[in-house]
């Protein structure tokens, strides 16, 4: 992973543009409609983007400047989520606004950490090098614009993204001890399936991810 580091952040780049499109042509009705997350409207999926992009910027300039942020989110879980309540209701004009910043933002500072510093430690939900920051990104990314539910399925993930993701977490899933039958899916349904998205009826069970 860490010979490939600039094209990973090359592919969070990537993700973070095709997020734009799609939230440009988000009318300000459909930001206050659901979103296929229980409890959450598409505003509440774009300000969690940019939080989470603030997080991961917070990570990288922890890195590049040597003080190591104490955790993901400043004020830990309720703090997070009061600031996604907070935000989801903004015009939508300030939903794209604020997810393009804090993309951008945190896509630069990622792209700073050279080789040197990719080993260094961040907190994440658990400890993890900093090489790990760029692939972090990538999933929101790519896993959120399928859960605004306007057009960005699962088929559209970037096959790189889907096999990546794959390779890591089949293994996770057995870790937990799952004994079931992995089903035989093309490989974007397999990973929607792991993750807790499933694109299909009468698929086994699995517990929530991430594991």
């Amino acid at each position: 992973m860490g010979d490939d580091y600039g094209v990973l952040v090359d592919e969070v780049h990537a993700s973070g543009e095709r997020l734009q499109t799609t939230l440009a042509g988000m009318a300000e009705k459909q930001a206050r409609e659901a979103s296929l997350l229980p409890g959450w409207t598409r505003g509440h999926v774009v300000t969690h983007l940019a939080r989470n992009a603030d997080a991961m910027w917070r990570f990288a300039r922890g890195v590049l400047d040597g003080r190591p942020a104490p955790e993901m989110y400043p004020g830990g879980a309720d703090a997070r989520s009061s600031a996604i309540e907070e935000g989801a209701d903004r015009p939508v004009e300030l939903l794209r606004a604020d997810a393009a910043f804090a993309g951008a933002r945190a896509t630069r500072a990622m792209g700073s950490i050279d080789a040197g510093l990719r080993d260094a430690e961040i907190n994440w939900k658990h400890t993890v090098p900093a090489r790990m920051i760029p692939v972090l990104r990538w999933r929101e990314l790519e896993i959120h614009h399928v859960d605004l539910g306007l057009g960005y399925v699962p088929a559209d993930w970037p096959a790189t993204f889907v096999s990546r993701t794959l390779d890591t977490e089949l293994p996770a899933l057995q870790a937990t001890g799952w004994d079931g039958e992995t089903p035989d899916l093309p490989e974007a349904e397999l990973l929607a399936w792991l993750i807790g998205r499933p694109t299909r009826e009468g698929l086994p069970a699995v517990p929530s991810w991430p594991y």
